[in-house]
C-alpha cells in the first residue's frame, strides 16, 4: 500500500512539473538552469534551517514537538504551514516501518498505555529520523546544505542535450523526488517571505523559547 502511495505521489509531482513547464513554454520558457535549481533548493534549505546554523536537525523538522503557549499570528501560521509542507516533501522515506516495534519503546514485546498514547509521536519521530539519515551522508546527525542539494550533482545527466537547461521533455524523464520537490516548491524560497518578516518571526520564536525556559526553571526551583 505504501509503495502504491509513493508511486501515486511521484506521478502527481511529475504532472505538476509538466503542467507548469507547459504553461511556461507558451511564454518562451526555456527550462531550468543549474543555478536556478540551486537557488530553489537553497531557498527551501534556509526556510527549514530555522536557527540559521547551516544544518537541519530533527528538532527543526519535528514541528509537532513545538509547544506554543500563545496562539500563532497569521504570519507565524503561514510560515509553519509552509515549513510543514516542505518537510513532508523532502523528509518522507520509502523505507518500510513496523509501527508496533516503533511504539514498543521499552522492547518488551507489548504496548503499554503510555506507549499507545505516544504512538503517533513515536512513529512521526521515527519517520523523520529516517528522512534525516537518508540525506545525512557524513552521518553527523544533521543535514548540511551540500547534502540537501546533493541530488543536483546529477544535472549533467538530466541535461540530455547538454544545453545547460532542463527542459520540459527532459523533466519527464527525471524520477528523483527531490528534484520534483524543488520544482514544485520553488515558490517557497526564503526571499518570498521577505527578510524583515523572517527576522521578526525568528525573534518571536526566540522570545517564546526563552520564556518557556524561564518558566521551566522557576517550576524546577519551586519543586
Amino acid at each position: 500500500m505504501k509503495k502504491v502511495l509513493i508511486f501515486v505521489v511521484s506521478l502527481l509531482l511529475l504532472a505538476t512539473v509538466a503542467l507548469h513547464a507547459q504553461r511556461g513554454s507558451n511564454d518562451g520558457w526555456a527550462g531550468f538552469t543549474l543555478n536556478q535549481l540551486e537557488t530553489m533548493s537553497s531557498g527551501v534549505f534556509e526556510l527549514l534551517d530555522t536557527d540559521e546554523n547551516g544544518s537541519i536537525t530533527l528538532d527543526e523538522i519535528d514541528l509537532m514537538k513545538e509547544e506554543d503557549e500563545e496562539p500563532l499570528n497569521e504570519e507565524e501560521l503561514s510560515l509553519r504551514q509552509r515549513r510543514m509542507s516542505l518537510i513532508n516533501s523532502y523528509f518522507w522515506t520509502e523505507q518500510e516501518i513496523n509501527t508496533f516495534e516503533i511504539a514498543d519503546t521499552n522492547g518488551d514485546g507489548s504496548m503499554n498505555r503510555d506507549e499507545y498514547d505516544n504512538l503517533e509521536t513515536s512513529v512521526r519521530t521515527h519517520v523523520l529520523t529516517l528522512g534525516i539519515e537518508s540525506l545525512d551522508t557524513d552521518e553527523n546527525g544533521s543535514v548540511e546544505a551540500k547534502e540537501f542539494s546533493s541530488h543536483l550533482e546529477s544535472f549533467d545527466e538530466w541535461d540530455n542535450d547538454s544545453n545547460g537547461t532542463i527542459d520540459r521533455a527532459e523533466m519527464g524523464e527525471i524520477s528523483d523526488r527531490r528534484f520534483l520537490s524543488d520544482i514544485r516548491r520553488r515558490w517557497a524560497a526564503r526571499e518570498n517571505l521577505g527578510e524583515e518578516r523572517l527576522r521578526r518571526l525568528a525573534a518571536q520564536r526566540e522570545r517564546r523559547a526563552a520564556e518557556r525556559e524561564r518558566r521551566a526553571a522557576e517550576e524546577s526551583e519551586d519543586d
